[in-house]
């Protein structure tokens, strides 16, 4: 890995092919919350194959995730995708779960671990026992701040991958909230949970997936890019699973000039890039949990973007 990695999610084989990576490093493939959502990657082992290809064909790491919170009967095929994943030469697998580390760990030791945000990285003394087992990054828990973020990463010596923009994870469940609601809608499984519906009282909203809980506020932290590249973190994400190829590309774009410029030596943020950022922000901007505050307070440099982009309707 160079300097650092922008990476982001992609779910499936349609939404790649429409795509444009050439602002990224790397592209976690699948979707972690539902085994029926459109053509899942994990689901359906061809077109894995094919996604792994066509993201190293172009130059990238080729990451596969792993269900958020897999059943017994979902094991069969995560083995799938897991041999899939060794076999086409994937460059990580991104696990969720301790059982699907293991068999990570003792059947294929030689693909990497990437440990994901539901695994609940809560402390160093998880993370190591996670390290032991062949991680080597993890996404803590995106309720904990920066500061224990970065004593975990001081004494288990492994990076953190940290979400700079995009909705939030926030839960995952067995059953499809959606699936309540489906037949008063035009739009039915398997792509209703590809539409923007949130969850709203006031100022207040999450998004639903279905089977996942997003926040409705976008995480944004392009204004502490300066911060976090300074206290050694490189691995930064772009959650746009169940974003447009567009806000895929767009978003990208910003973060990594950005990125760049800091890393030469300029930590200012283009003005103009604001426009696009609210061009492709539907309820507003939040940082997060990651400075020990309310997760959906905007904290910014700018008194202006705290304002004008931390409620938007």
């Amino acid at each position: 890995m160079g300097a650092f990695e922008l990476n982001t999610t992609i779910s499936y084989l349609r939404s790649l092919r429409e795509s444009d990576l050439s602002a990224y490093d790397a592209v976690y493939l699948g979707n972690i919350y539902c085994r029926i959502f459109e053509d899942n990657f994990l689901e359906r082992m061809n077109d894995l194959k094919e996604g792994i290809a066509r993201v190293k064909d172009l130059g990238l790491r080729a990451y596969v995730t792993s269900y958020a919170g897999p059943r017994n009967d979902a094991l069969p095929k995560v083995q799938l995708a897991l041999e899939t994943a060794a076999a086409v030469g994937a460059d990580a697998v991104e696990v969720h779960n301790l059982g699907v580390l293991r068999l990570l760990h003792e059947q294929f030791p030689g693909i990497p671990a990437h440990i994901g945000g539901f695994a609940n990285v809560y402390t160093d003394a998880g993370t190591e026992v996670l390290k032991e087992y062949g991680a080597v990054r993890f996404t803590p828990n995106y309720e904990i701040s920066l500061d224990e973020v970065e004593a975990i990463t001081a004494r288990v010596g492994i990076p953190a991958e940290l979400l700079v923009h995009g909705k939030m994870p926030l839960g995952v469940s067995d059953y499809c909230f959606l699936l309540e609601y489906e037949q008063h809608w035009p739009e039915k499984c398997p792509v209703v949970c590809q539409k923007q519906l949130f969850l709203r009282q006031g100022d207040w909203a999450m998004r639903s997936v279905g089977k996942g809980v997003l926040s409705g506020k976008d995480v944004c932290m392009l204004e502490h890019l300066s911060m976090l590249l300074a206290a050694g973190h490189k691995v930064f994400r772009i959650e746009a699973a169940y974003e447009t190829p567009e806000y895929r590309l767009r978003i990208a774009r910003i973060y990594r000039s950005a990125i760049e410029r800091t890393l030469a030596g300029d930590g200012t943020v283009d003005e103009s890039v604001w426009q696009v950022i609210r061009e492709h922000t539907a309820v507003g901007l939040c940082n997060g949990f990651y400075f020990g505050r309310s997760g959906g307070e905007y904290i910014g440099q700018r008194a202006e973007a705290a304002a004008t982009l931390s409620s938007l309707r």
